[in-house]
């Protein structure tokens, strides 16, 4: 069997640590990734890779979920096509149907979540900037009850270019009226984190793989429920 090769869309380990921003820096508005963020879908989301890969004859290691976590579907389908020499449209499509239907029973959101974002929505304007496709996320946002509490949420085919690019939080940001430097990201993953901060965006980072890509953040928090965390919480939205 054929093992499915990485691709050089992460970021690379040796991301500095990010200056915090100054003491009486406030957000505007905030930006939350979805999956490993608002709600427990990474797991799911390996195991649609795992699924594709080996329909088309390729193996899949722990070492490539690590490697692709936060990667959009099209980034996904156009590695296991490349490898396997199948037609990306046709992958493309086993992806998004495979992950649909994996996710029925599967969305949950992490401890924390909802409570957060909408004491956020209360006083700020909060977007989702996500690598999931338009449909999945929202479905995904409607079924863990986030959808109410959103002013916008922004896909990987909204934009031109998914996370690692600084598109999605680009976009979100304008759709909220801001500058990105008014805006605050929440992120888990390496790409994701490396996405805001190309795009602009003061970063907390909640990293969810303990020995994936190191996340580049202004703030490092261990989870939403973090007193380091809570903490920031109150000193923002005072």
């Amino acid at each position: 069997m054929t093992t499915l090769p990485p691709r050089t869309t992460s970021p690379s380990p040796a991301q500095p640590e990010l200056s915090a921003p100054a003491a009486d820096w406030s957000p505007a508005c905030v930006v939350f990734d979805c999956d490993g963020i608002l709600m427990d879908t990474e797991a799911n989301w390996a195991r649609v890779q795992r699924a594709v890969a080996q329909r088309h004859g390729l193996a899949y290691t722990d070492a490539m979920e690590r490697a692709m976590m936060g990667w959009s579907a099209a980034d996904v389908a156009t590695a296991i096509a490349d490898a396997a020499g199948a037609d990306r449209a046709m992958v493309h499509a086993d992806v998004l149907r495979t992950e649909e239907e994996t996710l029925t029973g599967q969305i949950v959101p992490l401890p924390g979540a909802l409570e957060t974002v909408r004491e956020f929505a209360q006083r700020l304007p909060v977007a989702v900037a996500s690598n999931s496709t338009r449909t999945i996320l929202g479905l995904k946002l409607e079924q863990a009850g986030f959808a109410p509490h959103l002013s916008t949420w922004v896909s990987s085919e909204d934009v031109v270019r998914g996370k690692p690019a600084p598109d999605i939080y680009a976009e979100a940001v304008r759709r909220l009226g801001f500058a990105p430097a008014e805006a605050l990201a929440v992120e888990d993953s390496a790409v994701g984190a490396s996405s805001a901060v190309a795009a602009g965006l003061v970063v907390v980072a909640v990293p969810s793989v303990p020995d994936g890509d190191p996340v580049p953040a202004h703030h490092r928090v261990a989870s939403l429920t973090d007193p380091a965390f809570r903490a920031l919480v109150a000193r923002w939205l005072g």
